[in-house]
């Protein structure tokens, strides 16, 4: 995982999947900051607990964005219902 902080923004690129050893690492760099950015264009998927952990970070009213999620997470988010609350135009990033 390759990294990068600022007062208020942490941007992660994954060097692979998102999943419970990728949200800890994340957790840890985070800390207060209220503008998470992470690249999964190296992801084969992401893991209910990554969305999980994504969920309770937006909900907390921070803001997210998420480079190039890998097809599965779509379908997770579906399977979940979250598409219906997920504002995607604005998470997503191309």
């Amino acid at each position: 995982m390759n990294y990068k902080k600022t007062k208020n923004k942490l941007e992660v690129v994954l060097s692979t999947d998102f999943n419970l050893n990728a949200v800890r690492q994340i957790q840890k760099l985070l800390k207060d900051r209220e503008h998470l950015y992470i690249d999964t264009s190296n992801s084969r998927f992401i893991n209910s607990e990554a969305i999980i952990f994504m969920h309770r970070y937006m909900d907390e009213g921070n803001k997210l964005e998420i480079k190039n999620p890998p097809r599965i997470f779509y379908i997770a988010l579906h399977i979940l219902g979250l598409h219906e609350v997920w504002d995607l135009k604005t998470i997503i990033t191309p």
